[in-house]
This record gives structure tokens, sequence and C-alpha cells, in this order.
């Protein structure tokens, strides 16, 4: 052993005793400190231990991101408010939440995401060192199509903590997104070896390989997805479009099935069967699929994106250009997939995708 010590605080104390810590462990093993770290480990800020508690049962929770995980997440770190409305960190994971909405059509993007980024600006007034509001506003931005400003904030949260996997995997999604995929290989494998027991980034190496169209490697990234936790249904849902892509029709449906079960989701079809009966020359089956999903927009979330995308896949060309001009106008988080998704390689040599791809600002990377 080089070097021990001891330190006794009370749980209020413990934003101090963290920053204490720091900067002994930095003393005694003499490494270098910026500017910007010293200024970091100098910071004091009395902290309500029952808030602290809430805010750490909230991010635990969140780790699920399951609709159910969302609701509990936002009640703890809404109690934790309520005890210390000043309090950053719990601010940052309500954003945190509302992002989580928006990305898995838990809410109409638009308004979950203008509660994100509100959210996550409040946290930044209260404190701009925190690095995981950066990382969410940088997912926000990205969504909302500004891609340069998403890339200055998540670069910003990986200068304030380059321990901090989400940065590194939503840097990793912008680059696959805008077809930079070494780059979005080599962001997520550093969010992964960061993190390495989360299944949500493991999921992510997967999505950065079937983007690349390397499907027979992401399947193996989501099948270790899927061995962390057997419950996390973006898992099943993403490794059925790989198994779909290659043709393993029958082992894609069960995957699918397993993950609409695990989400809980209302009765009726999902967006990855229907593109499964299309890829299979199931059309009528495909159709009233499709029929009902978009019937089902009058009483519930159903995303115009993923309309869009599965009339692609009939190939109802001008039918998906009217839904992606929809999906558009109701800031759809799914845009973000547009120049790299499969699905939509039957319009893709349409003149209107490219201009489509521009207005998406998603050609400024």
């Amino acid at each position: 052993m080089l070097w021990s010590d001891r330190y006794d605080r009370d749980l209020e104390d413990i934003l101090a005793l963290q920053s204490d810590v720091a900067g002994a462990v930095a003393k005694e093993i003499a490494i270098l400190v910026t500017p910007v770290e010293a200024r970091q480990l100098a910071r004091r800020q009395e902290v309500n231990a029952e808030a602290h508690l809430e805010y750490l049962k909230g991010k635990h929770t969140a780790e699920a991101t399951s609709p159910q995980a969302i609701r509990l997440s936002l009640r703890h770190f809404q109690r934790a408010l309520k005890l210390d409305p000043g309090y950053a960190p719990a601010w940052a994971g309500v954003a945190g939440c509302h992002h989580t909405r928006a990305a898995r059509g838990m809410a109409p993007p638009a308004e979950a995401c203008a509660q994100a980024r509100a959210a996550a600006a409040t946290a930044l007034e209260l404190d701009d060192s925190l690095a995981f509001a950066y990382s969410v506003l940088g997912g926000v931005q990205a969504y909302e199509r500004d891609l340069p400003g998403a890339v200055k904030s998540l670069r910003k949260a990986i200068e304030l903590n380059p321990g901090l996997a989400q940065a590194y995997a939503v840097l990793g999604r912008i680059y696959y997104c805008t077809e930079h995929h070494a780059d979005a290989q080599e962001s997520m494998f550093k969010a992964v070896g960061l993190d390495p027991l989360s299944m949500i980034l493991h999921t992510g190496v997967g999505d950065a390989y079937y983007y690349a169209r390397d499907y027979e490697i992401s399947i193996d990234h989501y099948g270790k997805a899927i061995r962390l936790d057997p419950r996390f249904d973006g898992a099943h849902t993403d490794l059925a479009r790989s198994l779909e892509a290659l043709g393993r029709f029958d082992e894609a449906r069960a995957e699918y099935e397993a993950g609409r079960q695990l989400a809980g989701a209302v009765a009726g079809p999902s967006f990855g069967l229907a593109h499964l009966e299309a890829r299979m020359g199931h059309e009528t089956e495909a159709r009233r699929m499709l029929a009902e999903l978009t019937a089902a927009r009058a009483q519930r979330v159903v995303s115009a994106w993923g309309i869009g995308a599965v009339h692609a896949s009939l190939g109802d060309v001008d039918e998906a250009f009217r839904w992606l001009g929809i999906a558009m106008s109701e800031g759809a988080t799914g845009l973000i997939y547009l120049r790299v998704h499969p699905r939509l390689d039957p319009i893709r040599h349409d003149p209107r995708f490219a201009e489509l791809v521009a207005r998406c600002g998603l050609d400024r990377i």
C-alpha cells in the first residue's frame, strides 16, 4: 500500500468529503491537476441529506429506462428538489429522465426535449461544472438537429468529466448517424470501458455496428446486453432488427415479441413486427399493422418517423416522405438516424432524400 488515510464526515458534508478525498489522492500520487480541475475540487456545497438520498434513488432507478422506471425516477428527483430546490444534480437527473422520455417515445418528442433542455439549463445555472447536465443537453441538441452544438456540449462534458460514459455514448451516436463509423465505434468502446456493466452501453456498441451494416458483429454486442439484463427490452428489439437484416426471420420475430412484452406495450403490433412482415413479403399483414399503428395516434404517442419508415419498407415512396415531413414538424427523435438507417434504403436514391438529410442538419458533421 502506497498511502492511506481515514475520512469521517456527516452525510450533509458528502460533497466536501468527495472534494477533499479527490484532492488528497491527487496530491499523494503526485498527478498534475489542471486549473479547471482545481476549481472543481475547491467547490463546497452543503447538501440536504434526504435530498441527496432521493437523488441517488432516482439515479439508480433511471438506469432501467423503462416507462415505469422513468416515472419513478422522476418522482425521486422531484422529491429531492422539493427538499432542496437548488440541488443541481437533481435538476440534471430530471433532464435525463425527460431526454429518455423523448428518445423512447414515452411522450411527444418536442415537449419532452423542451422539458429536458429547461431542466439541464437550470442545473447549469446552479452549477456550470456539472458534466452530466452538459451531456444531456448535447443529447437534446442532437435530437433537435443542432449537431455542431451537440458535439460542443458533449466535448464540454468530457472535458469536465473524462470518466462520464454517457457523453461518449451520445457522441458515438452522432458519429454513426453521420457515417463516421470508425469514430463511432471507438467512442462506444470508450463508453463501455468506463461502465462495462451497463446493458444500455453494450446496446450502443451494437447500434454502432448495425448502422455500419456489420450485422453479425452487432448481434454479439446485443447479446452481451441481454446477458447483463434479460429484462432490457431495447436490447431484444435491436437484436431482432439485426436478425431481420440477416434473414433470420423466426429468431427476429421471437426477439421482437420479447421486447414488446418486456416494454409493457399496449396490445397491438409494433413497428418492428410491421417491418418484419414487409421484409418477409407479407404485404397484407404489414399494411394491416401499419394501419393500426397510424390509427393509434389518436389515442397515444405513435412516432410519425416510425410510420414513415414502414411506408419506406413497403415501397410507398410518396407516403414515406409525407410522414417524414410530419416527423420533422413534430420534432421526432428518430430523424437523427435518417442518413444511415437501413430501413430507408428503398427511398434513399430519391432526390428528396438528400434534401431531407440536409434539412435535418445531418450533413454538417
